[in-house]
C-alpha cells in the first residue's frame, strides 16, 4: 500500500518538477499543431500509441497522443528507448513533411509513471472524417480493394463493408518497418481488420493527400476465418494450367460449347491478373486507347479503366516521348520492346515519373501498341537520396560546403524571380578551440551539432544551411530581407539557448554576419561581405574584451 502511495505521488508530482526543469511547460497536442510552420518550439505529454523502433526502425519516429489528439515525433538524432503506454513528454517544432503533420523533436523524455495501454478507437472509411483522427491510434475493418509493393515498402487498399461508401483508405507497411509484416497473407476481397497510427502522405505539393494506417506489429492485422478472396500466388499458375487447357480444347477433343467455357473462364483470370497487377497496362491502336487496367486510371488520373478506352494517348504522353511510345507497329523492325524513362501527364495536369516498356502487339487481330508503365517517384527519391549523402556533413546533417553550392544559385534565382531578397548569413561559434582545449573535442562536437540544431529550428524547410567547415556554417534565406536579416541574431541565441542540454559544462555563443542580395549582387559577393561583417563584429568584441 506504501510503495502504491509512493507510485501516485510520484505521478502527480512529476508535471510540476517537469515545469521547473524544462524552458516551456507541455500543451494540448491539437493547440501544437496550431502552430504548424510557425518556427516555434512546443512542449506536448500524452502516451505513447507506438514504440521505439516500430513505425520506424532506421529512426526515432514514436506516436503521442492526449485527449485533444495525436502527432508523431520524428528526428535523426534522439535516441530512446520508448514502449507503447508509456507517459512521454516530446519538444520541438511542428512541422509537415510531404503531407504529414509531424513534430521535429529536439527532446524527449519518458516519464517514469505506471505504462497505460490505449486501445486503438474504431473509424470507418469516410475520407470527410479521416482528418479528424491524424496521429492517433485507430481501428478500421474493411475489404482488400488491392495490394503490391513498391521501392519503398508493401501497401493493401482497403474499401468500407458498406457497399454503397466511396474511397480507399491505404494500409502501409515501410521497408524499413521495425517489425517483419507480410502482407501478401492478405488476399483480394478478404475482409480484414487493421489498428495503427494514422497519417497522410503526399509526393507532391499539388497531389491530393493519401489516407494511411501504419500497423505497429502483426497482431495488428487481423483476417477473420471463412476469408473470401483468392490467393494472389494461384493467380500465375491457374493462368498457365487454363491456357494450356485452352489449347487442348483447340485439339478437337472437346465439344465446341465446352471450347467456348474454358476461353471465357481463361479471359476471365487473365483480365483478374491484369486488375491485380500494381503496373499500368495500356493498348493502343487507330490513335486512341482500345484497353486499360485500374493501375492505368489511378496512373493518369481518371475515374476507371473504361474511361480511359476511346481517349489519345498523345493527351498523356509528353511531345518528346510520342514518336518513341506511339509509333505504328508495322513501322518497327521486329518485336523487340523499347525500356525508357520519361513522365506521363494525368487529367489534372500532374507529372508523374514512370519507367515505361512499349511494344507491339495484335489486339482483336489488329496491329497494337502496348505500354507498361510503372510508377517510380520512390526509386527517384531513393536515387536522389544517395546521391544527397555526398552533399550531406556527416557530423551535423547539415549540407556541406558542396552541397551549400549545389542548392543555393537555384534558390537565389528563385527568389529573384519571385522580386524577394534573399540574405546571406555567416556564423561561427565562439571560443571553440577553448572548449576543445578545456574539455575535449567530444565537447567541441556537442557545441557545433548545437548550434546546427538551433540553426535547423529557426529555418524553414525552403531555407538552405550548411556548416562550411571547422566552426563555420552558411545560411541563405530565400526571403525576409532587412527584417530577416536583423532578428536573426537574436534568434539564434535564443534557439541556442532553448536546445542547450542541462548541466552543459561550458557556454556557447555563435556570432553572425550578415549580408542582402540586393538587385543582381552575386552570391559570391555576398558571401564575401556576411564573412568581413561576421570578423569585424569579431574584432570589436575582442578589442572591448582587451579593455
Amino acid at each position: 500500500m506504501r510503495r502504491t502511495l509512493l507510485l501516485l505521488l510520484s505521478a502527480a508530482a512529476w508535471p510540476a518538477l517537469a515545469i521547473a526543469q524544462k524552458p516551456r511547460p507541455a500543451i494540448p497536442i491539437a493547440q501544437a499543431i496550431r502552430t504548424l510552420d510557425s518556427g516555434d518550439t512546443v512542449t506536448v505529454a500524452g502516451r505513447a500509441t507506438s514504440g521505439t523502433g516500430q513505425l520506424q526502425s532506421t529512426v526515432f519516429d514514436v506516436a503521442v497522443e492526449d485527449s485533444s489528439g495525436g502527432i508523431r515525433v520524428f528526428s535523426r538524432t534522439l535516441e530512446a528507448a520508448v514502449r507503447v503506454g508509456d507517459s512521454v513528454v516530446a519538444t520541438g517544432v511542428v512541422k509537415t513533411y510531404r503531407g504529414m503533420v509531424e513534430i521535429a523533436g529536439t527532446r524527449f523524455e519518458v516519464v517514469p509513471v505506471p505504462r497505460t495501454i490505449m486501445s486503438p478507437k474504431p473509424i470507418a472509411v469516410d475520407h470527410e472524417l479521416l482528418p479528424t483522427y491524424s496521429g492517433r491510434l485507430v481501428r478500421v475493418r474493411g475489404r482488400v480493394a488491392g495490394f503490391g509493393t513498391s521501392e519503398g515498402g508493401q501497401y493493401l487498399r482497403l474499401r468500407d463493408l458498406n457497399p454503397d461508401a466511396t474511397g480507399t483508405l491505404t494500409i502501409w507497411v515501410p521497408s524499413n518497418h521495425g517489425e517483419p509484416i507480410d502482407l501478401s497473407r492478405v488476399q483480394y476481397e478478404d475482409s480484414v481488420t487493421v489498428a495503427g497510427v494514422i497519417s497522410s502522405y503526399r509526393d507532391n505539393v499539388d497531389d491530393p493527400l493519401i489516407w494511411q494506417i501504419v500497423p505497429r506489429t502483426r497482431d495488428d492485422i487481423r483476417v477473420p476465418q471463412g476469408r473470401r478472396g483468392v490467393p494472389v500466388e494461384w493467380l500465375y499458375p491457374t493462368l498457365a494450367l487454363s491456357l494450356a487447357a485452352a489449347a487442348w480444347l483447340y485439339s478437337g477433343r472437346y465439344r465446341a460449347h465446352a471450347q467456348v467455357r474454358a476461353l471465357r473462364e481463361t479471359e476471365a483470370r487473365y483480365h483478374q491478373l491484369l486488375a491485380l497487377s500494381p503496373d499500368a497496362v495500356i493498348v493502343h491502336a487507330g490513335g486512341e486507347v482500345r484497353f486499360a487496367n485500374i493501375a492505368a486510371a489511378r496512373l493518369l488520373g481518371v475515374e476507371h479503366e473504361h474511361a480511359l478506352r476511346g481517349l489519345s494517348m498523345h493527351d498523356f504522353v509528353p511531345l518528346e516521348l510520342r514518336e518513341a511510345l506511339l509509333t505504328s507497329p508495322a513501322s518497327r523492325d521486329g518485336t523487340q520492346a523499347t525500356r525508357l524513362r520519361g513522365q506521363l501527364r494525368s487529367q489534372t495536369g500532374r507529372l508523374t515519373d514512370v519507367e515505361l516498356t512499349v511494344g507491339p502487339c495484335l489486339y482483336l487481330d489488329q496491329p497494337a501498341v502496348v505500354l507498361l508503365a510503372r510508377d517510380i517517384t520512390q526509386q527517384l527519391r531513393y536515387e536522389r537520396d544517395l546521391q544527397a549523402l555526398a552533399l550531406v556533413d556527416e557530423l551535423t546533417g547539415l549540407a556541406n560546403r558542396r552541397g551549400f553550392a549545389f542548392f543555393a544559385e537555384a534558390e537565389v534565382a528563385r527568389a529573384r524571380r519571385e522580386q524577394q531578397t534573399p540574405v546571406v548569413v555567416f556564423a561561427d561559434i565562439d571560443g571553440l578551440k577553448q572548449i576543445n582545449d578545456a574539455h575535449g573535442h567530444a565537447a567541441g562536437d556537442q557545441a557545433i551539432r548545437l548550434v546546427a540544431q538551433a540553426f535547423k529550428s529557426i529555418l524553414r524547410e525552403s531555407d538552405i544551411v550548411a556548416r562550411w567547415g571547422g566552426d563555420e556554417f552558411v545560411a541563405l534565406i530565400g526571403e525576409g530581407g532587412e527584417a530577416a536579416a536583423g532578428h536573426m541574431g537574436a534568434r539564434l541565441t535564443g534557439a541556442i539557448a532553448a536546445l542547450r542540454p542541462a548541466g552543459l559544462p561550458f557556454a556557447v555563443t555563435a556570432s553572425l554576419g550578415v549580408s542582402m542580395i540586393d538587385g543582381a549582387l552575386p552570391l559570391a559577393e555576398a558571401m564575401e561581405r556576411a564573412d568581413e561583417a561576421l570578423y569585424h563584429k569579431k574584432g570589436a568584441r575582442e578589442q572591448r574584451g582587451r579593455r
